[in-house]
């Protein structure tokens, strides 16, 4: 479930139908609730990662509801999710009514599940011309269900038929301002949801998305901003709370992050998404086995599916190398290249083993990556990145040299090289080589700049200006000490 979608289990009508439950659990009288007020009831206990309670309600609900289609949809869209696509349209299959809207959506994600995207859609748009009443509610679902599988250009279109059917519709002007955040186009999301807010200051769906537009513009500021106003009006408000802990994180401000995780833990049931941030917020802290704790809880709720399952298996991957455990760091770098091929693993193989102090199987392993990589410039460079981090600034150097002599025409990203390498000619207290890598990097990589030596400048200076700045204030950085001199900016 959505962020947004766990908001509901904090309504009233919710929580009475929780309490009658429960009550009865505890041997209270028999209650009657209906079918979709139980498969509720075991959604709140999903979410709450209480498996046994959420089947057992849903069985209750069987019981007293033979055959509905919602607890049905629910048990199948769990074997769906479970990698059982053939359990799943089993339990489909039971269902009496085939063109209930419910089912005709658990069997388009049963086709995206299997890749099968356009035989999902050429099977939504033969359903759509039976839904003649509800077409512009029809196109809306189906748009949300690409968007929700990462389908794009089949979104927009759909979401497009929804709009030409109803064009000042809140929701879906709303979902259109999603789509051009996923598309990495916030700027014109905000024009959206600025005229949504200007229609209803309280719609706190649109304050939700505004906050991820400036979010994705990594305008923290205005991120937090955002999320305040959607906490005046409900203090309690779950995605406003997850936005503004996000951005302390991005900003650096650990230890407020982590507090501010916490209190949504406490007060609303999570999916995997937010116990992700919280472990990478205590790795940030150096506090590795409380991180490595949030982060299985996140791979535990997602099952395998998140849209995040890279991010969690990298972070886990990470975390494990820092409590020494190689083998299970190995074994997480092995579950992402099965879900992406593409995955450079050699590369975050030998970055561990130098983490490790594995000098010699780490240098065989980003050697092999450099071989095998088409662009034996942006190979040098990746490792070059890889031996920053470990602080090993002489061999970085080397690397980032050959990016730089190898790539005669030296694009956009070949450039970063010249940040890097004033950065570690400053961690090595070479001033002369870093001013003369810095003045290039001012014209040729300024952004690259922001989180090298950006880490030691005040904020308010442009990185254009580093150099101007360094030359003004050469006492601090001609005998620069990196164990004692601090940043005045996080990392």
């Amino acid at each position: 479930m959505s962020t947004e979608d766990l908001s509901y289990f904090q309504e009233e009508e919710f929580k009475k139908n929780l309490a009658l439950y429960e009550q009865m659990l505890q041997g209270g009288q028999s209650v009657y609730l209906e079918a979709d007020e139980l498969t509720d009831i075991a959604e709140y206990y999903l979410v709450q990662n209480d498996t046994d309670k959420a089947m057992a309600c849903i069985q209750y609900a069987l019981n007293i509801h033979p055959g509905s289609i919602d607890p049905l949809i629910f048990l199948a869209r769990q074997k769906m999710f479970n990698g059982d696509i053939e359990g799943a349209k089993t339990i489909r299959d039971c269902i009496t009514d085939p063109n209930d809207r419910e089912v005709i959506f658990l069997n388009a994600e049963l086709l995206l599940r299997e890749g099968k995207e356009q035989e999902a859609t050429t099977y939504l748009s033969e359903k759509a011309e039976t839904e003649e009443d509800d077409a512009a509610l029809f196109a809306y679902d189906t748009a949300t269900l690409f968007l929700d599988y990462g389908y794009l250009e089949q979104a927009a279109q759909w979401g497009q038929r929804a709009l030409d059917l109803e064009p000042d519709n809140e929701k879906f002007l709303k979902l259109k301002a999603d789509h051009l955040i996923s598309s990495n186009r916030p700027k014109e999301a905000i024009e959206i949801l600025n005229s949504l807010l200007d229609i209803n200051p309280y719609n706190l769906n649109a304050w939700h998305s505004l906050g991820e537009a400036y979010f994705v513009c990594e305008d923290f500021s205005k991120t937090m901003e955002t999320a305040d106003f959607a906490l005046a009006i409900d203090e309690h408000d779950a995605q406003a709370l997850l936005l503004k802990a996000n951005s302390l994180l991005q900003q650096q401000n650990l230890d407020e992050a982590h507090q501010l995780y916490l209190r949504y833990f406490k007060e609303h049931p999570s999916n995997e998404i937010p116990y992700l941030f919280d472990g990478v917020c205590l790795s940030a802290l150096e506090r590795y086995d409380e991180a490595l704790s949030q982060l299985l809880k996140a791979e535990e709720l997602s099952q395998g599916y998140s849209t995040e399952q890279q991010h969690i298996y990298a972070n886990l991957s990470e975390v494990y190398s820092r409590l020494h455990d190689t083998d299970k760091a190995f074994g997480y770098i092995d579950k992402i290249k099965e879900i992406n091929p593409d995955y450079e693993a050699d590369l975050y193989k030998g970055h561990i083993l130098m983490q490790n102090e594995r000098e010699n199987e780490a240098l065989e392993c980003y050697n092999t990556f450099i071989q095998s990589h088409e662009d034996p410039s942006e190979a040098h460079f990746l490792v070059g990145l890889s031996l920053v981090e470990n602080k090993l600034y002489e061999r970085a150097r080397e690397h980032f040299l050959y990016t730089l002599n190898r790539d005669a025409s030296q694009d956009k990203e070949s450039q970063k090289a010249y940040a890097y390498l004033a950065y570690c000619a400053l961690m090595q207290n070479r001033y002369q080589e870093f001013i003369v890598f810095l003045k290039i990097a001012c014209e040729k990589a300024p952004e690259a700049l922001e989180y090298t030596v950006g880490r030691f400048i005040p904020e308010e200076v442009e990185a254009k200006d580093f150099y101007q700045y360094v030359l003004t204030h050469s006492d601090i950085f001609t005998h620069f000490n990196p164990d004692s001199s601090a940043p005045v900016k996080p990392m």
